[in-house]
């Protein structure tokens, strides 16, 4: 069950909001906490084998975190140790059973999260930054608080644990949280279903050759289905916490080509670079000079990354032109000159940023990572007939794709009219834009709701990163 399937908006959400928000202060941690297993369970009801997983990987991190232990330096390291490397090693083995043996285990919902959570966890209590729940019940609900758990965002343990003391319902975050709600769930299943239907119908061609112009459409339509699966399901997430009552933080930026590659792939998820950044470049920034920590850091953020998604070693070539990019980037004499505006430095790595990127993320989306290869192989040496005009008559929303395309260039400089005509006007207009915001958003989720839905039932109900 996932947070944009009609069992979950028509059933589970309008029958679990009334048991949080109804009840008193003290009981709604416990009982978010509750509903959180049971969309888990229903999640993953198909997976019997993925469900014990997590059940035994939750189990052994709730006893360890409230085993009573000699207090012994030692004794501390070792829960730590153990805290960490568990739910990791059990992830990596869970991670290539799917992709390599497939018949015997399927990854079940959620798990990367989990192990995020429980490895946040068991780091901060470390560092004394968090205090361990009294009820076990509220540890094992922030480990499976399920509007994160499909794409995010990746909270830390002392984050929840500071937001859930706080619930609270607001007509301001209520409203929030339905507009948010429903502009995720419009990215995913108007605009990113529809991208990677695209490079579906068009990889169905690829058998008899493929045009040069088909791969660059191949390029685009994957890093779009990228980026808004990946902010869509953020800001449902986002949403429905808080119409729970739980502000969470942004989880994305705006959709701007950067010199840098990791400012293009984290922008789609920002969580998870600041996730990094704490507990990984911190410590290593003050035990290394700047130049190594930084190096270092880049290559360790990129394996991570790339282990979190996939595992086959086809994806690390893949991902080598990124983590290149992101080096060269990193050099002094770049550094020194990113102050001045325009430098030529950054209109060479701009494109070259931007295509590695398309090129991982087509990668992601491919059964096999390989086919990229063969595909750029394939449009080098192709010798089809057909004009360029008519590689949109090879995708069933040719015609979609064209509006939608123009519809997210006209997007782009919104937010800065916005901005320049609501300091002009002062909060009247910051009202008015407001209220058209919230119509038009009203009536693009009820347009997707009606028609987009029946036409992907498949990205609706599973996964859209399993598509």
């Amino acid at each position: 069950m996932q947070l944009t399937s009609p069992f979950f908006l028509f059933l589970f959400f309008p029958i679990s909001l009334p048991l949080v928000l109804l009840l008193p202060k003290a009981a709604r941690r416990i009982s978010l906490s509750l509903i959180s297993v049971l969309w888990f369970i229903l999640a993953n009801v198909r997976n019997p084998l993925g469900l014990a997983h997590v059940a035994l990987l939750i189990f052994f991190a709730t006893i360890l975190a409230y085993l009573p232990l000699p207090r012994r330096i030692s004794v501390a390291k070792t829960r730590t140790v153990l805290g960490i490397s568990l739910p990791i090693a059990t992830f990596l083995a869970a991670r290539i059973l799917t992709e390599y043996f497939p018949q015997l285990y399927i990854h079940p919902t959620g798990l990367l999260f989990i192990t995020l959570s429980i490895v946040s966890y068991f780091i901060d209590a470390a560092r004394g930054d968090t205090v361990l729940p009294r009820n076990p019940l509220e540890l094992i609900g922030y480990f499976l608080f399920f509007p994160t758990l499909t794409v995010g965002p990746i909270l830390r343990s002392k984050l929840f644990f500071d937001l859930a003391e706080q619930i609270a319902f607001t007509p301001e975050g209520f409203t929030r949280g339905i507009r948010r709600y429903m502009t995720g769930f419009v990215k995913c299943l108007a605009v990113a279903a529809v991208f990677l239907r695209g490079i579906r119908d068009i990889l169905s061609f690829s058998a008899l050759g493929l045009h040069p112009l088909s791969y660059l459409f191949l390029l685009v339509f994957s890093f779009l289905g990228f980026y808004f699966a990946f902010t869509g399901s953020a800001d449902i997430a986002v949403g429905l916490s808080a119409m729970y009552g739980l502000e969470l933080p942004r989880d994305r930026s705006r959709l701007l080509l950067a010199a840098v590659p990791h400012r293009v792939l984290y922008g789609t998820f920002l969580s998870m670079r600041s996730y990094l950044l704490d507990y990984i470049r911190q410590p290593l920034r003050r035990r290394l000079p700047a130049t190594a920590y930084r190096l270092l850091c880049t290559v360790l953020f990129f394996v991570i990354t790339l282990l979190s998604l996939r595992t086959r070693p086809e994806m690390l070539l893949l991902a080598l032109p990124v983590l290149l990019t992101a080096l060269l980037a990193l050099l002094p004499p770049f550094r020194k000159r990113c102050r001045i505006r325009r430098p030529l430095w950054r209109m060479l790595l701009t494109p070259l940023s931007a295509l590695s990127c398309s090129f991982f993320t087509l990668g992601f989306f491919l059964e096999k990572p390989m086919g990229v290869l063969q595909l750029a192989r394939a449009a080098l040496g192709s010798s089809i007939p057909y004009q360029p005009h008519y590689v949109l008559g090879m995708i069933q929303d040719g015609r979609y794709l064209a509006l939608l395309s123009i519809l997210l260039l006209l997007m782009i400089p919104y937010p800065y009219l916005r901005r320049l005509l609501c300091k002009k006007w002062g909060e009247r207009a910051t009202k008015c834009f407001v209220i058209a915001e919230t119509v038009l958003i009203f009536a693009a989720f009820v347009l997707t709701i009606v028609f987009f839905m029946p036409q992907f039932p498949q990205y609706a109900v599973s996964s859209i990163f399993r598509m």
